[in-house]
């Protein structure tokens, strides 16, 4: 008797413990991280995405399409990769904004306005439902284009924009020759596709990372400099393309190749980031993007996780805010500034830094400090021109903190965003 007693005691305490971990689970699971929407800040995965098709059987972790978009979703992103029309719903229903890939959007030769608009209408028409169609948010159009191909691109652009819905278009980096940019040079390059094809943003990949994660600083942060003089130049956001797998002699990703390429591109003002790749490639020695070839997260996947929920907590302030100046304490890139041109700061540690320096509409200062360092974490300590307690933007959903003590630590390619009150 005495056995059972404690038997069913135990059994009772074991339920009690159960409810209450179960419970807890279910109040940590009935709030939703905030998401910035694509409009203010873009985060998407670059490139064609896996069929899903509930026929094709299980494909790893995801058994079909609306798992792979619940899964994005879990990840961090607001967009789709490039998805066919009848993958709408799905990103609908994890709140992505859906990336269309048609191919009978392209820029062949013979192409008219008449004809573009014709058979962007005839890829809407078949779309079933009128929040599917409204829902769309960009139709994939090039990738890398020759200078040659803008007059054409132009055409297939025009038509996207009149229903609403925008136009991707993603150019070379600055260290493409001029043979595959066509363009004496990379500023000749944008300034000819801004007056062609009058682009919203401007979307450009860069990878820069690597062997043991080494980062080119010029060929990575002279891009930077250029995109963003033309961004101010032409008042259009821009989205930075990075890496997100290994492949050739790149660096393998991690949250230090994450941190050093996402902050870098928050520093230089940037508005979007696109990985290459979520899925990776199944040639040559792809590896290691958050998804493997045959289905199954990899190590990647939390990394990124980490740093687009990073992303997200930030962006309601930061999108709020102008960019003003970027500086370089030491290593300053061919192109860039040293710390001698800040606006905002009396003074800061000396080490690896990269600094951003934005006003919110108030004119009030903000920095964003990142730690080119990518094999140690450091302390910064900077002091504002303006008097006051300086705080620093929570990355962990938890508003304005002080900055002091531990908080002063940045690991290895990391951020902070700070202002004085």
């Amino acid at each position: 008797m005495l056995f059972q007693r404690i038997l069913s005691i135990s059994l009772f305490l074991l339920l009690l413990n159960f409810l209450a971990i179960t419970g807890f689970a279910q109040k940590v699971s009935d709030v939703t991280p905030k998401r910035i929407p694509t409009t203010d800040f873009i985060i998407f995965p670059w490139g064609w995405m896996p069929s899903g098709e509930i026929d094709s059987g299980v494909w790893g972790d995801f058994a079909d399409i609306d798992a792979m978009m619940k899964d994005l979703f879990d990840c961090g992103f607001n967009a789709t990769g490039f998805i066919p029309a009848r993958h709408i719903k799905y990103a609908i229903s994890h709140n992505l904004a859906p990336i269309i890939l048609d191919s009978r959007i392209t820029s062949y030769p013979d192409l008219t306005p008449e004809k573009a608009e014709e058979t962007l209408q005839t890829v809407l028409n078949e779309i079933p439902t009128p929040e599917e169609r409204k829902a769309v948010y960009a139709f994939y159009i090039r990738d890398e284009p020759h200078s040659s191909m803008f007059p054409r691109l132009s055409l297939w652009a025009d038509a996207v924009k009149k229903q609403g819905i925008l136009p991707y278009i993603n150019l070379f980096p600055d260290y493409a020759t001029s043979q595959q940019l066509g363009s004496k040079d990379y500023e000749e390059h944008i300034d000819s596709f801004v007056k062609t094809c009058q682009p919203s943003y401007l979307s450009y990949d860069n990878y820069s990372l690597f062997n043991d994660t080494e980062l080119e600083e010029n060929r990575f942060y002279n891009n930077l400099e250029t995109i963003r003089k033309k961004s101010l130049q032409y008042n259009i956001p821009f989205w930075n393309v990075i890496l997100g797998n290994t492949h050739f002699n790149y660096s393998e990703p991690s949250a230090t190749t994450f941190n050093i390429q996402v902050y870098s591109t928050l520093a230089y003002g940037g508005k979007g980031i696109g990985y290459f790749t979520y899925y990776t490639p199944n040639v040559g020695n792809y590896r290691l993007a958050p998804i493997d070839p045959f289905g199954y997260r990899t190590k990647t996947w939390n990394a990124l996780r980490h740093i687009n929920l990073q992303i997200h907590s930030l962006a309601p302030v930061y999108c709020q805010l102008k960019s003003v100046n970027v500086f370089h304490v030491q290593n300053v890139p061919k192109n860039g500034q040293g710390k001698d041109s800040t606006v905002h700061l009396k003074s800061i540690s000396n080490g690896q830094f990269l600094v951003g320096e934005f006003v919110d509409p108030n004119g009030n200062p903000y920095v964003l400090a990142v730690n080119k360092n990518l094999k140690s974490s450091v302390v910064l300590e900077v002091v504002f021109k303006k008097e006051g307690n300086t705080v620093m933007i929570s990355p962990y959903n938890k508003g304005k903190i002080h900055h002091h003590g531990e908080q002063r630590w940045l690991a290895p390619g990391a951020g902070v965003l700070l202002t004085v009150e």
